[in-house]
């Protein structure tokens, strides 16, 4: 009997250390998941950011190509684009509204607005409109591939209502644009604005 007791007992014992065993094995199952979704969403923005900029840079190549035998950008703009059809292919059109990779707006002209280019402009802008804060850091802020950089002369930051710029040859606010400094321009949400020679 007492032989049946202690076995018993050893039993318990055991039970209970793999209870205990598999209790902090889930816990650690749920804790790896947990990190890694959020390392998902986190890693999903930059992804987003740089899949819009692939974008950005297959538009400003086939407005170079549909222009390309023009001496100038004239008469370029978001209706243009639209009509002519010279946008890629995973852009879509609503109501007449040109929407990029993250469905907002996109302005296409001589200025932030998608007004038209005049005679004998030879740049043009791309303008992703109304992103949200984590979009319009991430946009601007990417770090585009070379062949892109070759195109721009300068990128812009339109939020609270006021317009920041970055250059080449602007020293405090030069491109590419720091993390920070986007997070700070950003930090209501906003438009970026790249303009293509």
């Amino acid at each position: 009997m007492k032989r049946k007791s202690k076995i018993l007992k050893s039993t318990k014992r055991l039970w209970e250390r793999v209870k205990k065993g598999k209790f902090i094995l889930v816990l650690v199952c749920i804790v790896i998941v947990m990190v890694l979704m959020v390392l998902l969403v986190l890693k999903q923005r930059n992804i987003g950011a740089r899949e819009a900029g692939i974008q950005i840079e297959q538009l400003a190549d086939s407005i170079r190509k549909h222009y390309k035998s023009r001496p100038d950008y004239w008469g370029l703009s978001t209706a243009e684009i639209i009509k002519n059809k010279t946008y890629p292919e995973d852009m879509a059109v609503v109501n007449g509204i040109l929407l990029g990779y993250f469905g907002n707006s996109v302005e296409v002209g001589m200025d932030i607005y998608g007004t038209p280019v005049m005679p004998t402009l030879r740049d043009f802008i791309i303008t992703y409109r109304n992103l949200t804060k984590e979009q319009c850091s991430a946009l601007a802020s990417d770090r585009f591939s070379k062949s892109f950089w070759l195109g721009i002369k300068n990128v812009a930051i339109a939020s609270n209502n006021s317009i920041h710029y970055f250059g080449w040859d602007n020293k405090e606010s030069g491109l590419p644009i720091d993390k920070n400094k986007a997070n700070e321009l950003c930090a209501n949400g906003g438009s970026v604005s790249f303009r293509f020679e």
